[in-house]
């Protein structure tokens, strides 16, 4: 049974301001699961975008102002947030405090599209 360990993760940058970590998927030996650490900034946006399969954000910390399709609503820590599969969603750190997000999908290679807002 593989452990992983996020300080052996390289971290992936998503914009000024967000920081994002793979800590598992295909690249660490999972068939059908991704899952990431997302690191979001106050006064920072993390891109919003829609993939092919649908993924659930759990807030881990702070408040966020979330898009999910053309909903803008705020969630803090304890709410996840759902995006079916072809959803536009993304995030802004309007708040003066980091936030966390944990971003699971069920697939081992994640496919992303960016979208305008």
């Amino acid at each position: 049974m593989p452990i992983l360990d996020k300080k052996d993760i390289e971290r992936e940058d998503l914009g000024p301001g967000v920081e994002r970590w793979a800590i598992v998927d295909g690249t660490q030996g999972a068939d059908s699961l991704s899952v990431g650490d997302v690191a979001i900034q106050p006064g920072s946006k993390a891109p919003t975008n829609f993939h092919p399969t649908e993924e659930a954000m759990v807030i881990l910390e702070g408040e966020l102002e979330a898009i999910l399709g053309d909903d803008v609503v705020t969630v803090r820590e304890g709410q996840t947030v759902l995006a079916p599969a072809g959803v536009k969603h993304g995030f802004t750190n309007r708040s003066n405090a980091p936030a966390r997000v944990m971003a699971i999908f069920p697939t081992a290679r994640i496919e992303r599209t960016l979208v305008e807002d």
